[in-house]
This record gives C-alpha cells, structure tokens and sequence, in this order.
C-alpha cells in the first residue's frame, strides 16, 4: 500500500524529523519542494518527487527533466507512468533518496523492471544480491520473470538454485514450476547434484502433472541423457583421501569427525565404485551427523562399470562455521545378498590431502577398508551488501 503524501501544510509544521536519514525518508513521496510529480499505475496515483536526488541517480530522469521546462505550467504537468505500479514506484524512490528499498520475492520483478527502465545499475544489483541470499524466494521470482522474461533475472535465479538443488527439489514450489523453466534447470551443468538425483526430481514434478506423464519424461530424461555426455561442475573443492588400494570382500566403511577451522559448505562424499565379477547394482550411504543427530543422508543404488570410477553422494548443503563438528559415516559398496568383492582403500596408512586452512579431518579407524575418494565442500562466499 502506498503511503499518503505529505502534503505543504503538513510539512510547514514545527516539529521536523531529526535526522539526516530522517529527513531524507520524509521527502519521499512528499510535497514539500516538489518540482516534479508522477501519476503511477493503470489507477494514476499521484507520486511526487523531487529532481534533483532522481536527476543525480538515472540518465534517464536526467534527460527526461532537462527536456522539458524546469518553470512553467508544463512543467507542472505530472509525469505518466502507467507501467510501474505505485508501491514499486515508491520502494524506487526510497532507493534514489537514500539507498535502501525494501526488496520481497513479491516485488523484485517490477521493481526490476523499474530499475531496467531508468538504468539504476545499483538496484539492478541489489535485486541480484537477494536471489543470491534468499534461496527460498528463488522459485517464485523465476516464475514471475516468466512474462518480463529477464534474461539476467533468469541467470541469477538458475545459478541460486545451481548451488543447492536438492532444497528447491523437494519444495513444493519446483512442482508448479512450468515445463520450460524445468526444462532451464535440467540443462544446467553446474548443479550440486548427481543425474539420479535430478532424474528423481524430474520423475516427481512428471507424476505431478495431470497429464502426458510418460511423455513429460522422456523429454526432460533426453536432456539429462544428453548433457552426460559433459562432465558436469559441481563449483566445489575436494579434499581427497589417499591409502593403500585392494580388493576385498570385508565390510567397507568408514567415519570421520570434521572440524571447521573456518566457514565453509560442505556439499557431498565421494565414493569408489569398483568391483570384480559382479553385474548387479551395489549400494551405498552416506550418512552426517551432528552430535546425535542425523542432518543429512544420501542412499543410492549404483550400477557397476567397466572401469573403477567415483560416484558422488551430493546432499542438501551442510553451512559450518569455525569450530563446528560433524561426524561422516560412509557405508558401502556392499549388496544384501551375496558376498562382494569390492574396490577399496585399506584404512592403514592412509592420508587426506586438502587445505588445512579450512578443515581438520580425523579418522576414527574404526573399519579396516574403506571407499570414500573425497569430501566436496566450498568457502562460504563473502557478499558485500555495501557493493556499489
């Protein structure tokens, strides 16, 4: 709802605001001085200004006021603006007078849009920085970029929502999502997740709709089917676990307590996948805790190949900050019913190789053999909200 205007007689009272951020503010939509004034909207709200702060901030108020007369009966004329409705027009104006709109998933579009339209860099900006912070509005801002279609909007949104996919997998929101933007975020190779876990999440928006189910996947599976043909980019650090290698029969496992010596993500395990004489799927877990509390848990059944190779247990991201403590027990290759003979580390003299910087990593040495490969993690990335 857009605030009613301060009017002159209202502003020659006694009683000023004090401060300096407190006057600013009172200016906003205010009459006092106004030499310039909007009607906003298909309902033509009445929004004054002032040329100066809006002049200084847009080339395009620039131009706009040193076209016309600055005195005058013309000049008095208010301004139209039918394509920006009034309360985005008015969180604008907070950004021109003193730098701080306030930005929602309910408004960023528009107020996008008015930020495009009179070329404010710096709102364009803040609008990006929030898609970056609020992973859960994420889902309805690319929505309703939809019929604005923004091509940076849609850039920020699908690189959000590329850092931690399996969040927006399992909201409800990705189930409403229209098929094109599905299609948008099948494409993307640098999802912080494995093809099985997308295929699951694109099996369930399928099942979703009411109808061409089959149909819905086998299209969107063919995207994934063809962007494997990539390896795909998890935008992550690996810290890696070197031992000596075998193969065995014995059980493979393995639990490791992580301590953060500064911020940081972690995103996965992954593990070795190798086994000798066998066609049939294996399976593997991946389960964090912290203190006595499960937080994460990846399962999967995976196929064998030819050659060894590493499959990656993403999960939903872990934030650590200095001094937290998880502990990763890693279970598998293994099958419920036959003996395996699997390939592994055998959990003597073995040795990680990472930046000590980030992590301390320690072995309970609780099993003799163990698959894992490496830790996935990323630093937490500074955001300076003062950028300009």
């Amino acid at each position: 709802m857009v605030p009613e205007a301060a009017t002159m007689s209202d502003s020659i009272t006694p009683q000023r605001p004090g401060s300096n951020d407190q006057r600013v503010k009172f200016l906003v939509n205010s009459e006092l001085l106004s030499d310039v004034s909007f009607t906003v909207g298909k309902a033509e709200t009445v929004i004054y200004a002032h040329r100066f702060p809006l002049a200084t901030a847009s080339d395009v108020f620039y131009q706009m006021f040193t076209e016309k007369p600055l005195s005058g009966p013309v000049a008095r004329e208010p301004i139209a603006v039918p394509d920006v409705e009034p309360e985005t027009f008015i969180e604008m104006l907070k950004f021109l007078y003193y730098d701080n709109p306030t930005i929602s998933e309910d408004n960023l579009v528009e107020l996008y849009y008015a930020a495009n339209k009179y070329n404010l860099v710096r709102l364009k900006k803040l609008c990006h920085q929030f898609i970056s912070i609020e992973e859960a509005s994420v889902m309805k801002v690319l929505t309703r970029n939809i019929p604005k279609g923004f091509a940076e909007l849609n850039d920020a949104c699908l690189t959000s929502i590329s850092r931690n996919p399996l969040v927006v997998f399992r909201s409800s929101d990705f189930l409403e999502l229209p098929l094109e933007l599905v299609e948008q975020i099948s494409r993307q190779n640098k999802l912080r997740c494995n093809d099985d876990q997308l295929l699951d999440a694109l099996r369930k928006w399928c099942r979703y709709q009411k109808d061409n189910q089959t149909e819905l996947f086998d299209q969107l599976s063919g995207i994934v089917r063809k962007r494997q043909k990539q390896s795909r980019d998890f935008q992550c650090r690996k810290w890696l676990f070197f031992g000596p290698i075998c193969y065995t029969i014995d059980s493979c496992k393995g639990t490791f307590l992580v301590t953060a010596i500064r911020d940081f993500d972690l995103f996965g395990v992954g593990m070795y996948i190798g086994c000798q004489e066998n066609e049939q799927p294996m399976s593997i877990s991946v389960v964090i805790m912290s203190g006595e509390k499960m937080i994460r848990r990846c399962q999967a059944n995976v196929p064998p190949r030819e050659d060894i190779y590493v499959y990656d247990c993403m999960l939903e991201r872990i934030s650590l900050r200095a001094g937290a403590k998880v502990t990763i027990m890693c279970d598998g290759p293994r099958r419920s019913d036959g003996v395996l003979k699997k390939f592994t580390f055998w959990n003597r003299g073995f040795s990680w190789t990472g930046d000590s910087s980030i992590m301390k990593v320690e072995d309970e040495r609780n099993f003799e053999h163990t698959a894992i490969a490496y830790l996935l993690y990323q630093i937490k990335p500074f955001v300076d909200q003062n950028t300009k």
